[in-house]
This record gives structure tokens, sequence and C-alpha cells, in this order.
């Protein structure tokens, strides 16, 4: 259907465009507010006159902003650079969380046909379902009141296993059949004959250590031919490395025609064919490699908090067999019908999963938030319910499969159906043989439809018949063709995001006076008094142009107030909210704007800057009106993701305001500022990755091998670990020392600059007791308490020490006490927000592996006598998380602080997760981080040499040392309180109270 265009009859305006109503208005306050000095209304009343061009006026100002919000936000280049504003793709996706996403996420990955993410065994205890057994056997000895690796006490009593929940089993079909086994097929030429054979290497599995010759052994002059012989209609070739004959591979090579066995001995008598062979199989495992790297890598990227993955498998198949009758309409295609009931069982069986392109889902009616569900993709997007179907079946029914049939076009009946399954060796399975109504399966296998094995008969009027040979090979054609159109192909180069609006730029801030809008005789604007009119004259209309100016001003402050609507919906720094506009030129003419003959002199400085810069914004705000509109901007954009930040507000009031309070430290309203602009200028990352944890991998997929980044010192942490940082206010989040000096030393450079220079702090008299006096000042160097300014001659110095006892000082020199204080004070903020950090430790990555010694120590403590007996104490790994933070900081000794970041911690870790909150000291810090550092980086290569099964006694033994080191420091973190005291009538219990079970007992 065309739309209509056409002009009504009767506009209805909105009132801010509406002439007539802002006229009519503007006359009711004049009478209600003037009608005893005012009672002349009519148009060539002077003041009628000004009304009627300030309702002109404000119709433009209307009608302005009427614009469409993208027009408002667009810049000179007819784009919006908002910030604050996100794609779907950015702001409506999220990092996998069901299984249903992590199957997206992996199917995406080129290589990978299908996969599924199995969170746990199929079978059930106490209506539960079971969790995978974990790499490595722990039993809970309630008698001895620990876990242990034994699995019965010193009574000999049987013991439970302990099953470590959230371990998922990953399963990947491949998109090349046959890559996860080491074999090929090779076909070549004998004179006339061509001869096609099956290879495969003396070894099952690409993980055996075998398979690593492939790479020393893929050119001619690598190896050379030590035998090749027939034995049971198979040849055997075996080869040796030419610079070390102890490498030695045998390959079985199997012609199709048994006969052909002697031409395949001809063609591998040379060294040339084998080399070949090799280096064909050494790229299809380089090709598997590279696709499981890829896998690896994206698990690691989106690993829930707590969660953890066994290592990833190739799916197994299972052959399942149907015996059935088919009636088939006398007109019926037998070759059509018999190739879509082979396709229909096949989709019941194995589901298509296919990509889809934005159009096609939008056209199809889906909206955007079912659209952008789930994870981010690169190759198209997935529907759930497609994933829903293709999942691993526990049985087939047969009822589905009838159905399936007699949707076929031509199906009359399907009469005895029998359904078996066959195992990896070909037999059928026991109890899984001429099933007639459900065929179990284990869940964890893939059904494959086997055509070679199943009978399937057709019936025309009751008569059964055959196909020919040619009509078979038929079928199997189109069963090729249609299995192609099913195939999930990756989709390149697709939109993978709804557009950005494009907007219509305007100067919006452009302003016309409405002084130009004057008849000629007010000689307003470009109408000019004549030298020869009396200077009464031009006073009056110096003095009318001064009274107008007014409503000049304002109105040029609305205009500009609009233009900059842009910048205050945005995330860079601004300075202010109001945007008053300096009249300078005019549009129109160029020329300086009529009110400068009535300017002061340092109007415009007043007006944009302020009287006093260093209080004022501006003449129309104060740095407190600026505070507060810049945090309700803040809090509005917040709001429409359901965040808000009033609860850190009044966290950090009370601090500041506590007995005890900050001391050292005030609450800025700057620094909330930038707290928030902070927050929603990463709300689509912390948002999106909100429930993740670290990726202990880090690494980049290369084309043979990881490339490993560094973990220290980088910005790299988990989803979860930097949404809390942003929620309390802490910046600088990345993996980095908390302590940053561990080794004695008379001098060092603390971790911040002051007017862009280094601080250097330097022990006092360091030949005498330095390695006491440095601990003591690592220990309080965060402590305000023990710093003191004193001044020798003409300068002043500021020290650290206890009873004007100096043991350390700050190299740098002052030349006022004022001075000396205000250094001192940026000094101690600066260093407190330097180290203010955290470190996340996830239980289930200590769970043990074989390859550890059975040492009980080892295992991470539990409680398991009658009085603490219960199932989170029985299991210290499975959801599990210890959050280690540096309880001598300022802000992290207030307990008010403290309360406030628990419940942060805690409301934002996913509800199933268990937190242990440590405030410990700085030795106790120091102790952890250096173990946390060394198994962190070691973790990642342990666990992928586990996994591909090459680990040396060397790797083992490294990692088993940190391993060790890290629970030992683990065990021994207690949290530190601050001192309180008891009171008398001379100290009063507000000043620094005692709190049951918040405070350390300090001196009376």
């Amino acid at each position: 259907m065309n739309p209509e265009y056409y002009i009504p009859s009767k506009r209805v305006f909105k009132p801010s465009q509406d002439y007539d109503f802002l006229r009519k208005k503007g006359l009711k306050y004049i009478e209600k507010l003037g009608s005893a000095f005012w009672t002349d209304y009519n148009a060539h009343d002077p003041g009628i006159t000004i009304l009627e061009a300030l309702s002109f006026m404000i119709t433009e100002l209307g009608y302005r902003t009427d614009f469409d919000i993208k027009d408002l936000l667009t810049n000179k280049n007819g784009e919006i650079l908002n910030q604050s504003f996100f794609t779907a793709r950015e702001i409506m996706t999220n990092a996998p969380v069901t299984e249903l996403d992590y199957r997206k996420l992996l199917i995406d990955i080129e290589g990978v046909a299908n996969a599924w993410c199995i969170a746990n065994q199929k079978d059930t205890k106490d209506g539960y379902n079971i969790p995978h057994k974990a790499e490595k056997n722990i039993y809970i000895n309630i008698l001895e009141d620990k876990l242990s690796f034994t699995s019965k006490d010193r009574n000999n009593t049987k013991l439970e296993e302990l099953s470590v929940r959230g371990l998922n089993k990953i399963k990947i079909e491949l998109e090349e059949e046959n890559l996860h086994i080491p074999e090929m097929v090779k076909g070549f030429l004998i004179g006339k004959r061509w001869v096609q054979v099956k290879i495969k290497p003396e070894f099952s599995s690409w993980k055996d250590a075998k398979s690593s010759l492939l790479a020393k052994m893929d050119e001619v002059y690598k190896i050379k031919n030590k035998k090749v012989e027939i034995k049971n209609n198979t040849l055997i070739i075996t080869v040796e490395r030419t610079t070390k004959p102890s490498d030695t591979l045998q390959l079985i090579v199997e012609p199709s025609d048994k006969n052909e066995i002697n031409e395949a001995k001809v063609y591998f008598s040379k060294e040339k064919p084998i080399a070949s062979v090799i280096k064909a199989l050494k790229e299809k495992k380089e090709e598997l490699e590279k696709i499981y790297r890829k896998i690896q890598q994206k698990l690691n990227e989106n690993r829930n908090l707590t969660e953890d993955f066994l290592c990833v498998e190739t799916i197994d198949t299972v052959e399942i067999s149907f015996c059935v009758d088919v009636e088939l309409a006398p007109e019926t295609d037998a070759v059509e019908a018999m190739a879509q009931i082979q396709i229909a069982i096949e989709k019941i069986l194995n589901p298509p999963v296919l990509f889809y392109t934005l159009s096609q889902l939008v056209e199809q009616g889906y909206n955007s938030t079912e659209i952008f569900l789930g994870p981010k993709l690169q190759h198209g997007f997935l529907k759930n319910e497609e994933l829903k179907k293709a999942q691993l079946p526990n049985c087939i029914h047969a009822s589905d499969i009838i159905a399936a049939l007699m949707e076929i076009k031509g199906v009359v009946s399907v009469e005895n159906l029998l359904m078996t399954a066959y195992n990896s060796l070909g037999q059928p399975i026991t109890g899984s043989t001429n099933q007639k109504w459900c065929l179990q399966l284990s869940g964890e296998e893939k059904p494959i439809f086997s055509a070679g094995k199943s009978k399937i008969l057709l019936f025309q009027k009751n008569i059964p018949f055959l196909l020919s040979e040619n009509s078979q090979m038929l079928v199997e054609e189109k069963v090729q063709q249609y299995k192609a159109q099913m195939r999930s192909y990756k989709l390149s180069s697709v939109q993978k995001d709804l557009p950005i609006p494009k907007g219509e730029y305007f100067q919006l801030n452009e302003y016309y006076s409405i002084q130009e809008e004057f008849p000629v005789t007010y000689a307003l604007g470009k109408n000019k008094l004549s030298e020869k009119v009396p200077e009464k004259r031009k006073a009056q209309a110096k003095q009318l142009k001064a009274y107008l100016h007014f409503y000049d001003q304002l109105l040029a402050d609305f205009f500009n107030q609009l233009y900059n609507a842009k910048n205050i919906f945005d995330l860079k720094p601004i300075h202010k909210t109001y945007f008053p506009n300096y009249l300078d030129k005019n549009p129109k003419t160029g020329e300086d704007f009529y009110a400068k003959e009535i300017y002061g002199n340092n109007f415009e400085n007043v007006l944009l800057r302020g009287d006093n810069p260093n209080v004022d914004v501006s003449l129309e705000e104060t740095k407190s009106v600026f505070y507060d509109r810049r945090n309700r901007v803040l809090d509005h954009l917040m709001a429409r993701f359901g965040e808000s930040f009033s609860d850190y507000v009044f966290m950090m009031y009370r601090v500041s305001q506590d007995a005890g309070g900050l001391g050292e430290l005030s609450f800025q309203p700057q620094d909330l500022i930038n707290d928030k602009e902070a927050f929603v200028k990463d709300y689509a990352e912390i948002s999106y990755k909100r429930g993740l944890g670290i990726d202990y991998l880090y690494a980049e997929e290369g084309n043979k091998k990881f490339s490993f980044y560094h973990f220290w010192n980088t910005e790299h942490r988990g989803g979860y670990e930097k949404r809390v940082a942003r929620l309390l206010g802490i910046n600088n989040i990345g993996l980095r020392d908390i302590v940053t000096e561990t080794e004695v030393q008379t001098q060092w450079t603390l971790p911040v600059k002051i007017n862009n220079e280094d601080v250097i702090c330097k022990i006092i008299q360091p030949s005498k007791d330095l390695e006491e006096k440095w601990k003591w000042t690592q220990q309080n160097l965060l402590n305000p308490s023990v710093y003191f300014i004193h001044k020798r001659g003409t300068k002043f110095y500021i020290y650290l020490g206890e009873d004007s006892k100096k043991t350390a000082t700050i190299d740098k020199t002052f030349k006022s006490y004022e001075e000396a204080s205000e250094f001192l004070y940026q000094l101690i903020q600066l260093l407190n927000e330097a180290y203010e950090n955290f470190y996340c430790l996830e239980h289930i990555l200590l769970r043990p592996f074989p390859y550890f010694k059975d040492d009980a120590e080892d295992l991470l403590s539990v409680c398991l006598q009658d009085d603490c007996k219960d199932e989170a104490n029985n299991d210290p790994y499975s959801f599990k998380v210890t959050i280690v933070l540096p309880g001598y900081l300022s802000r992290f000794r207030n307990i008010t602080f403290r309360r406030y970041a628990e419940q942060i911690f805690r409301q934002e870790a996913p509800a199933h997760v268990l937190l242990k909150i440590c405030w410990v000291n700085s030795k106790d810090m120091q102790d952890f981080q250096i173990a946390y550092k060394n198994w962190l980086e070691k973790y990642r290569h342990f666990r992928l040499g586990f996994c591909n099964k090459d680990l040396t006694k060397t790797d083992i033994d490294k990692f088993y040392k940190n391993h060790k080191n890290l629970l030992e420091n683990l065990k021994k973190l207690n949290t530190i309180y601050p001192e309180g005291n008891l009171y008398d009538c001379q100290l009063s219990e507000t000043t620094n109270p005692i709190i049951l079970g918040n405070t350390s007992l300090g001196t009376l």
C-alpha cells in the first residue's frame, strides 16, 4: 500500500510551537500582573510588540527542540559518537551462561560442525544429576576431619567420594569427518591402474607420543625406508629417521581392492611417496590442533566464575539401523520417497542447526531482544529452538520417526518399525536390539543413521519391491544433495549489528536577535538611527537594547544548551553543564553584536568562566551546581540499565563522617563523577562479562601453537572482578603487585607521581638495622599517624616514625609547613588509590590432578565434625572463591567500607557462589602475592600439557611446587581488624570504639 502525503487543513501545534497560544498566554500574565498600570493591549503598544517578538522566537526554540533525538546528537560529520549509547550487539548480548550459550560459542568456531556442553552426568542421586568425575578422586574422611586421597580411613571404613561440581564436559563434532582419527585415504596411478588405499599409522590417537615423529619425518631427506612387507592382505611400512635411526614409524596400508596389494607395495617402495603420506598426516594433525586451540581459547575467555572445563573430547557416534515397512501411493516416485525417508530419519536423529543473517531473523518476526540473546557470534545468528532440538538424545522414540515419515508426500502407512544400536565394532549393543517403541542411548553419543545396516522395505498396493542398483545410486546422490542443504554453513561478511541511526546535523545554537523582528521605528537590530536625532532618542534606543538583551541572552542560552545536549549526555569529561552563549557576532551580518555597546569589558569572562575561576564554573553555574547536575545526568544514564551508585555515595559519605573516618582521605565530588563516567563507559563490557572468571590461559591462538601473554602488570582480570572494582571505585584494577617492594632497599620510588614528579622514600641511617627499618616502613607506609613534618633550617621535611623517632623520609624539601602538609595529603591519597586492589582465587582451579603426590597437605581444609558438618563445609572446591584484599589501606581499614565492599562482592557473584573475604596485613599479602603470581603463570602450561598428555616430569614438579606453596599461603590468610579502645569517662566511646567481631583490642 502506497503512503498518502498531504498537508492537513487544520494543523495541531505543540504549545511551544503555537504562536497564538504563546501570545494569548503572555497577555494573560500581563493582565494578571500589570493590569493596574497597563491598559492598552493593542498591537501598536510597544509592550505587545515585544511580547509578539518573544512568542515568535519561542516557537523557533520549540521547533528545534522537537527534532528527532538522532538529529540533536549528530555532529558536523553526520555521526553519533556518544560514548554512553550502545548498539544492540554491544548491550543486549551476554557472555555464555547456559549450555545453549556455550554451544553457540563453539559452533561459531571454524572447523566445528556441532558442539555440546554437558554440565553433569545423566545418572541421578537423590533426585539430582551427578557431577562429572574430577581428574583425581578425593574422599571425605569424617573420622580424621579432613579430605583424603585414600578411599578408607584408619578404621578401614570405606569413605564417601567427594563430587566436585562446576566441571563441564565439552564434546565436539568436527566439520571434516575423521579429522580426529589418525588415518587417511590416498589414491595413485600404477601404470594404467588407479589404486586407492587407506593408510593408518601405528598409533591410534593423535595424543600418542609417536605422533610427534610426523613433524620430524615429513621430508624425503629426513627418512630412510627400512622395510616394506605384506601381512594378512595389508602392507606394513617401517621407516626410520635419517639423523636418529632409533626413531621408527610404521604405516599400515590397506587397499580398497585386496588384489592390488602388490601394486601398493611397488608404489611405497621409495621414500618420496612415504614422505608425502607422513606430511599429509602431519598437516591433518596440525589442522585438528588448530581447531582445538581455538576451542580452548574461546572456552577460557568465557569461563564462568567457579566453573571449569574437563579436557575437550571429540563426540563418539553410535550407528542406528531401522527395519521398517513403508506403503507408498501408486503414483509416488520410489527413488525420491526413499531419499526423503532417509533424510527424515537423519533429521530426527540429528536436527540441523543453521546460521541465519540478521535480515532473515527480522523478516521471520524476531525482535532485537531475541536476536541478540546470548554471546556475540562472528558467522551469523543461531536459533535457540534449533539448538534445543539438536541435543544429544537419551532415547529415540519410534513415534517421532513414524510421524516424520508420514509427513513425506506419497507415504501412506508405516509399519513394523524396529530400531537397533551398534557399538564401535559394528556389533549390536546388548539391550538395544530390535526395539519397537524406544531405543535407549547414553546421552553422550551422537546417533548416526546407518543406511547399510537398515532395511527399509517399500510397498505399493501391498506388494513389496526392491530398488534396482541404479535406483539405489540415485538415492545416494539425492541423499548427499539434501545433506549438503542441511549442513550448517558459516556465513562470512554478514551484518552483525543493527546500524547506528544517521541523523541530520543542524547548527542548533545559531541565534538571530529578537531585535531584528522589530519595526524600523524602534531603531533596533539592523535599523540604525540617524546621526541627526537628539541624544535623548539615541539614549532611549540604547536603553531599549539593554532591556531586550536580557531576553536575547536567555533565548541564546537555551539554543546553545540544546546544541550542547550531545555533550551533556556524552562521557567525555566536561567542566560545565550550563552552556551560556556569548553573543559576539551577528550570524546574519557578520558584524559585532549590538550588545557590545552595553557589555562591560570583562563580560565574556564573567559570563563563561565566572568571577572566580577557582570557585565558579560560569555566571550561571557554581561548582556545587555543576556536581549536582552532572551527577544527575550520570544517574539517569546508569538508570537505563537498572544500575545505581546511591548506596556507594551514601557509604562514602558515612565513611567520611565516621568518628574514625578516612582520616587522611576525604570524599571528593569529582572522584564520584569520574567513577560514574568510567562505569558507564565500560558498561557494555562489564555487563557482558559480569559473571566470568579470569582467563587463566590468556593466550593468542597461532598457526602451530599458543602465543602466551604475560599476566602481571596487565589489565587482564575476570569480568566479575572488573565489575566489582568499578562498583567500589577501584580504578586501577590491573593484575599487578599490591605490595610493590619485596626486597630490602635503602631507598625506592613510590608508585605515584605528584606534579608529574617521582616520589622517593629513603631510610634514615641505613647502616643500622636496615632490614628492620625497611620492614617497618613498608608496613606503615599508608598509616597517616606515623608521618610528621619537621623543620630544619629554613626547609621543611616529611618523616616517618614513632615517638618522633625518624625511620624514613620523603626525599623532597618544602618552603613552608603548609606546602609540606598539602604534599603529604596528596601523597597519602594517591598511595591509597595506587595500592587499592584485590586478588580473586577460585577454588575449583586448586583441585588436585593425577600427577600430584598423595599428600593430604595438597588438599584444602574442611570442617567435618558435628558442629559444622554440612555440604558447604564438606566440599571446599565447588563454587567457592577467596577474595584477598590489603586490609591496611585507609578505605579498606574502615568497617563501614568493608561492610559495603563485602555486600558488593556477594551480590555481584552468582547466587550459588560462596565467598571467603580476607582483609590481610602487608606480610600475608606479600607472601600470597608471590605465590599467586608464580602459580598463575605455571597453571596454564600444566593444564594444556595435562590435556595434550605431553607433560614432562620437570613440568609436573615445577607446577606441583608452586601449587603447594599457594595452598600453604592461602591457609595462612586471616582478616585483620582496626584497633579499638576500651573507654572511660575521659575517652569517648565514639572516638575508637570496640565493635564485636570487627575490632581488635587495643590499649586503654
